[in-house]
């Protein structure tokens, strides 16, 4: 019964989620005969990897107790840098290292205006956000840029390429960046530093971990997951735009949050994150199927944000 008791505890919220997933693919596949084919499965797999890295970085972020809002201003101004360095003769290799380079470039200042300067992390992250923002802005003068054609058909190959016609080389991707954000968080001294000093700074610093060095590695960790996703994004769909993810700024974060990451720290899985990215993604790609108007999707994910924060308050983690 302990034992029972005890799996039951650590993975009720994938249990969950798990059922909600399965009673989704249902009612959308019930309403639109479409929805469980092989050929919207793989628009899916296509459509996931970019949020579903991103997810990972906040679930660091998140873990340390430190709310990360400016990810998708990461990723607009890395994917525009990329089509800069398209046009300038860049290799698509060297593109895709550069821009994770990028990334870690702008977690770090993230970082240090949260650890050294104080600037309680998510007005820190808000306002570098809108600073990279209005960069790309200036960068594309609002305009949409494209990658050089003769670039063009490697960046499709990997955005929008297959194995086999079902295995997206994206889902491939992220694939490798979970496995590698599980090690680094399960496996290795710097990740028990993370859920040390989410759960308890203090206590961590009387320990003697380094809760400055640990924060800012979490800062890095999360740019560089945005850098990855401006690139995949772009590979994609061979052109970027000045406003990318300015619509969706909260499906990461929600995604996360209904993945059971608690919004005060110390706790959280990645099983759970992508589960949750899974679940706003059909939800989504169901409310698109089935002709729902952009507005009142507006307002389903926004319902969604709700209901995972409020989720999160269940849990012990909400405001006091």
């Amino acid at each position: 019964m302990k034992t029972l008791s005890r799996f039951n505890r650590n993975w009720s919220t994938q249990i969950s989620l798990g059922g909600a997933l399965i009673l989704l693919i249902i009612v959308f596949s019930v309403m639109n005969q479409f929805f469980f084919s092989v050929k919207n499965l793989v628009n899916i797999g296509h459509y996931l990897p970019p949020l579903a890295i991103m997810a990972a970085g906040c679930t660091v972020a998140l873990i340390l107790g430190a709310l990360d809002v400016s990810q998708y201003s990461i990723c607009a101004l890395v994917g525009t840098l990329c089509v800069l360095m398209d046009r300038s003769g860049v290799p698509i290799w060297a593109a895709l290292i550069l821009s994770v380079c990028f990334g870690v470039i702008l977690g770090s200042v993230n970082g240090f205006v949260v650890t050294v300067l104080g600037i309680n992390p998510i007005i820190a992250t808000l306002a570098s956000g809108m600073i990279m923002r209005g960069f790309t802005y200036m960068v594309t003068e609002g305009k949409t840029l494209s990658v050089t054609k003769e670039s063009g058909a490697a960046y499709l190959a990997i955005g929008r390429g297959t194995i086999g016609g079902v295995i997206p080389h994206t889902l491939l991707i992220m694939i490798g960046v979970y496995i590698i954000m599980y090690i680094v968080l399960r496996h290795t001294k710097f990740g028990r530093n993370i859920f040390s000093v989410g759960g308890n700074s203090q206590a961590a610093f009387l320990a003697g971990v380094n809760v400055r060095a640990t924060r800012l590695g979490g800062f890095i960790l999360c740019g560089a997951t945005a850098g990855l996703a401006g690139f995949l994004i772009l590979a994609q769909i061979g052109a970027f735009q000045p406003n990318t993810g300015e619509a969706t700024l909260m499906d990461v974060i929600a995604a996360v949050i209904l993945g059971g990451v608690s919004l005060s720290g110390g706790k959280g899985k990645l099983s759970g994150t992508i589960l949750g990215v899974l679940t706003l993604t059909i939800i989504q790609n169901g409310m698109n199927l089935i002709g729902i108007q952009t507005f009142y999707q507006m307002i389903v994910r926004g319902a969604v944000v709700l209901v995972a924060v409020y989720i999160d308050v269940i849990r012990g983690g909400g405001y006091r």
